[in-house]
Order: structure tokens, then sequence, then C-alpha cells
């Protein structure tokens, strides 16, 4: 989505804006940034953090920074219809990647879980906090004149929705966990 060059995920554009203005690298600020959520993520939930949430941003922080500084320097897409192919196809292995991993029972990306502590706590669809996390995100990007795009958008307005329609989908196939039924008995 990044090689895409139409906006980056409102996460990424908040953290490619926190390089631009402090420094550190991209990969750096998903676990700076990953580490304050999950905080906020206790203090939703009224518990402690759920410090399991660093795994996968550690891992998500190091491979950022590998594919976009050393592995993929060399990509380069020309022409829109490229461009729209490429991030859409982005956008949609996300949300599939999203819904299989929070079914899976791994540990949650910080933003992840928050979109879930606020669903746990307001008792609103996933896609409506995932989308106010995007938002939320979003903001922070814009205020840091991060690289916000047409796709920043399309991400903040639809990356909730299409969670929701693979975890439907993935529940359907009969590909369930405890945590994941929690999350779809709550949206009834």
């Amino acid at each position: 989505m990044i090689k895409a060059n139409i906006g980056v995920a409102p996460w990424d554009a908040l953290n490619v804006a926190l390089t631009d203005k402090v420094g550190l690298t991209v990969g750096s600020w998903v676990f700076i940034v990953g580490g304050v959520i999950i905080l906020i993520n206790g203090i939703i939930r009224m518990r402690l953090p759920n410090v399991t949430g660093a795994i996968p941003i550690v891992i998500i922080g190091f491979f950022v920074d590998l594919l976009n500084l050393k592995v993929l320097t060399f990509l380069k897409v020309n022409g829109a219809l490229h461009q729209w192919i490429l991030f859409l196809a982005g956008l949609s292995i996300l949300a599939a990647g999203i819904s299989f991993y929070l079914r899976a029972q791994l540990p949650s990306v910080p933003n992840d879980e928050l979109m879930l502590a606020v669903t746990e706590r307001t008792g609103w669809q996933i896609y409506m906090t995932k989308t106010i996390g995007e938002a939320a995100a979003l903001i922070l990007a814009i205020i840091l004149k991060g690289p916000v795009g047409v796709g920043t958008i399309i991400v903040m307005l639809g990356i909730g929705v299409l969670i929701h329609v693979f975890d439907k989908l993935l529940h359907k196939i009969g590909f369930s966990s405890p945590v994941a039924q929690t999350a779809v008995n709550e949206e009834k």
C-alpha cells in the first residue's frame, strides 16, 4: 500500500509523520506508538496493560523497516491502474490478515486491541470502533503533516468494514475462536 503512493493507512501516516518531525525509523515509531496504545488499552479495559501486544509491534516494526529500507527499494509502480490494483490488494490482504489473526488468538497489534477494547467497553460493532481508531490516527497524522492522501481516507472508512466482512466469512466457514466469537456475539 505504501508503494502504491496513493496515501498510506492512517497509523502509517502517523508513524511517517513522527519520523519526519522527530527522527528515528518508521519501524521504531510503530513500536513507540504501539507501546502508548498498549497503556491506553489497559486504561480503557480498567486492567493491567496487555504487554503481549509488544510481540507483534516489534515484529511489524522490524519488517516495516526491512521492507521499506532494504527489500522493496527497487519497486516502482507506474500508472494509476497499477497503483490502485496494488493499493486495493494491499487493503484486502491487510483486512483479511487482521481477521485471521484475531480469530487465531495471536497477540493483537495494539491498535487492533484498541478496536476490541472500545468494542467491549461500548458494545459498538467492530467496524465502528476500528473506524474511530483510524480516524484518531488520521487526525494526528494531519496535525503532524504526515503523508495523507485519498488512500488514507479509503483505509480509514473501509478497513473496519472489510475486517467485519472477512470476520463474518471466517465465522461462516467455521474458523472460530472464543475471543473472536465474543466480539461477534457482542455485535448482535
